[in-house]
């Protein structure tokens, strides 16, 4: 859960709402938070989405390695990141239930947008149905305070009738994360160098070459780009689209993918 900068006004709340945050789905969602309006303890970041073909917002790492998971996962089939508990008037009536303060603004004592780091929609039982995660490093979760808000946070999302959970850092796969990050930007592709062979002759030829070879991926890839006379590093891309499309698919869970030593290769799709 996060908040805004503290600058929080009445007019900065209309103006959020005017631009259509937390609004929309898919592409045309826009997020409650960007990163240029939120200072960050931690790095924050940008990525293009492949569910979503819009750029997401992350104001930490770990938000981030979380999206790539979320992205990875066939059964997630849209991610709208920092999304707004706009109904101000449930958001005051739980606060009271609860017998804490909503918070506000100290200066302007406007209330403050409290956000859900992510709502999913995913596919349960052939329906698609919203769900809502929060992140929270594991030593946030022993202050007072903090627990107040999640509370708050999920006594809002049941009210709704949409499932919410925290995931902390314990339950995210650095390793796995950071090989699909290795993989994210070579899911879409086209291949651009002029030849007389359809781009599916490279797609077979790179999987036959890796069934057949027990190299680094590296090195197999180098190989190809010269014998092909392409330039360097386009095999590698097209190998990493392919894992990225599932046409290839690894053990995500290697510490080995994206550093391109010899990685086992579980199974390729012709």
């Amino acid at each position: 859960m996060a908040r805004c900068k503290n600058d929080w006004t009445q007019a900065k709340f209309e103006r959020y709402v005017k631009e259509g945050r937390g609004k929309g789905s898919g592409k045309q969602y826009k997020p409650w938070i960007t990163i240029q309006d939120f200072p960050s303890r931690g790095r924050v970041s940008r990525s293009p989405g492949w569910k979503s073909d819009r750029i997401h917002h992350f104001l930490s790492d770990w938000e981030l390695r979380l999206f790539y998971i979320f992205e990875w996962s066939d059964e997630v089939k849209d991610i709208r990141e920092q999304f707004p508990l706009l109904d101000l008037d449930l958001a005051f009536c739980i606060a009271d239930e609860m017998g804490i303060k909503y918070p506000k603004d100290r200066e302007s004592g406007t209330p403050y947008i409290l956000t859900t780091d992510f709502i999913l929609t995913v596919r349960q039982n052939k329906k698609l149905v919203q769900i809502a995660r929060t992140f929270k490093l594991a030593k946030d979760l022993e202050k007072t305070r903090v627990l107040e808000k999640l509370e708050l946070e999920k006594r809002y999302w049941d009210r709704q009738n949409i499932d919410w959970g925290i995931v902390t850092e314990q339950e995210i796969s650095k390793v796995f994360a950071d090989n699909v990050r290795w993989l994210h930007s070579a899911y879409r592709w086209e291949l651009t160098e002029q030849t007389d062979k359809e781009p599916y002759h490279y797609n077979d030829l790179l999987k036959s070459r890796l069934a057949e070879e027990k190299s680094t991926i590296s090195t197999i890839t180098t190989a190809l780009d010269c014998e092909n006379g392409f330039e360097s590093g386009t095999f590698l891309f097209l190998f990493k689209h392919l894992v990225a499309r599932k046409e290839i698919l690894v053990d995500m869970l290697s510490n080995q993918i994206s550093n391109s030593s010899q990685v086992s290769i579980i199974k390729t799709f012709v």
